[in-house]
C-alpha cells in the first residue's frame, strides 16, 4: 500500500513537472512575434529580429488565376516562387501586371506544370497567348538549364506583332501588415523548444544548421526589421560557387532556344525574367567580397538576341528598402509591383501591347 501511495505521488510529479514545463515553455514562446518569413522558418531565426515592419500590398481576390493546360489567356506566366506564390496569392508581379493591363493572366506554377507541358498542352496550340513570361530565380537557372548549348546563343526566329490592348483596372490592393502579437490561445510551446535545440546546435557547431544563413551587412538601412543588418539567405544561393563558367553559358544561351521555341508558333512574344538570388543583390554590401563574385548574371548582356526584362540591373537596396523581405528570400510587394512594370514596358517596346 505504501509502494503504490509512493508510486502514484512520484507519477503526479512527474506530470507535474511536464505540465510546467511546457506552460513554461508557452509562455517563452509568445515572446516570439508570429512567424512569417520563410527564412526565419526554416533557419529558426526569429521575427522579433528580422521581421519587416513597412506595410505590404496584397491583391484580394487575385487578378490574375492558377492556369490550367485548357484554359484561354492574353499573357501566360510561368515562374517558381516569384510567380507562382502558393501559400500567399495576390502579392507578385503578375497580378500587379494583371491591374495595369486588364489583360486575363494565367499562371503556371513551373514546379507543377514545366515550360514543356505549357507548351505542349491543346490550348497553346489552338489558343496562343499574345506573350509569354518565363521567370526563373538565378539559384535554379543552371541546374535547369545546363544542358543548354552555348555554340548557340542567338535566337533566329523573328518575333511576332501580336495586339493586346490595355485596359487598366481601378483596383487598389489591400494594406497587409504583419502579426506582431498572439492570441490567449497561443502557446508555442514546441516552437520555443524547437527554437532553443536548433540555436544550441549552430552555437556548438560554429556554424548554421539549417538551410538558411544569417550573415552581417556592413550598412544599415537596406532593411525595416529591428535588426536592420542582419542578412537572411538561403543555403542553395551560395551553390553558385560550384558553376563553371560554361555551365553559366549553356544555361544563358539556353534562353535563346526557348525563345525560339515559343515564339515559332508566331503569335506569342516571349519575354525571360532571372531573378537574382537574395545574396546576389546584397553581397556588395557584405564585408567578404568573394560573396559578390559568385553571381555571373553578366553575361546576361552576351544574349541581345532574346528578349530579357532585366531585373537584375534594376534592384538597388539603397533605393528601396525591404527590397526583399528582410526575414524571406523573396520580394516585397513594391518589387513585385516595380518587376511589373518593368514586364509592361517590355511588352509596349516590343509592340505587343497598345495604349
Amino acid at each position: 500500500m505504501e509502494v503504490s501511495s509512493r508510486c502514484r505521488a512520484h507519477n503526479l510529479l512527474l506530470i507535474g513537472l511536464a505540465y510546467a514545463a511546457v506552460i513554461a515553455f508557452g509562455l517563452y514562446g509568445r515572446q516570439f512575434e508570429p512567424l512569417t518569413g520563410d527564412l526565419t522558418r526554416i533557419g529558426w531565426f526569429a521575427e522579433n529580429e528580422f521581421g519587416w515592419t513597412l506595410p505590404q500590398r496584397r491583391f484580394v481576390p487575385p487578378l490574375a488565376a492558377p492556369a490550367t493546360l485548357d484554359g484561354r489567356y492574353d499573357i501566360i506566366a510561368v515562374g517558381d516562387s516569384f510567380t507562382a506564390e502558393e501559400f500567399n496569392p495576390g502579392i507578385t508581379w503578375p497580378h500587379f501586371l494583371a491591374r495595369d493591363t486588364g489583360a486575363t493572366i494565367g499562371i503556371f506554377d513551373s514546379g507543377i506544370d514545366s515550360l514543356d507541358r505549357v507548351l505542349a498542352s491543346p490550348a497553346w496550340r489552338d489558343h496562343p497567348p499574345a506573350a509569354l513570361i518565363y521567370e526563373i530565380v538565378e539559384r535554379s537557372l543552371v541546374p535547369e538549364h545546363r544542358a543548354g548549348d552555348a555554340g548557340r546563343c542567338l535566337a533566329t526566329i523573328a518575333t511576332p506583332l501580336p495586339v493586346l490592348a490595355i485596359a487598366p483596372r481601378d483596383i487598389a490592393a489591400q494594406i497587409v501588415a504583419r502579426p506582431t502579437s498572439r492570441g490567449w490561445d497561443d502557446w508555442p510551446a514546441s516552437y520555443a523548444m524547437n527554437y532553443l535545440l536548433e540555436n544550441a546546435l549552430r552555437w556548438w557547431r560554429g556554424r548554421e544548421a539549417t538551410s538558411a544563413v544569417r550573415l552581417e551587412m556592413g550598412e544599415a538601412g537596406l532593411f525595416s526589421s529591428r535588426h536592420d543588418r542582419g542578412l537572411l539567405v538561403y543555403a542553395e544561393d551560395f551553390n553558385k560557387a560550384s558553376w563553371s563558367m560554361a555551365e553559366w553559358r549553356a544555361a544563358i544561351c539556353d534562353l535563346a532556344r526557348i525563345q525560339d521555341r515559343v515564339e515559332a508558333n508566331g503569335h506569342t512574344v516571349f519575354l525571360a525574367m532571372i531573378v537574382p538570388d537574395k545574396l546576389t543583390v546584397y553581397a556588395p554590401f557584405l564585408p567578404d567580397p568573394r560573396f559578390a563574385a559568385l553571381s555571373q548574371l553578366r553575361l546576361l548582356d552576351d544574349i541581345p538576341s532574346v528578349n530579357l526584362v532585366r531585373v537584375d540591373r534594376a534592384l538597388d537596396p539603397r533605393a528601396r528598402v525591404d527590397l526583399y523581405l528582410p526575414d524571406d528570400t523573396h520580394w516585397s510587394s513594391a518589387t513585385h509591383e516595380m518587376a511589373a512594370e518593368m514586364v509592361l514596358r517590355a511588352l509596349l517596346e516590343r509592340s505587343v501591347a497598345h495604349r
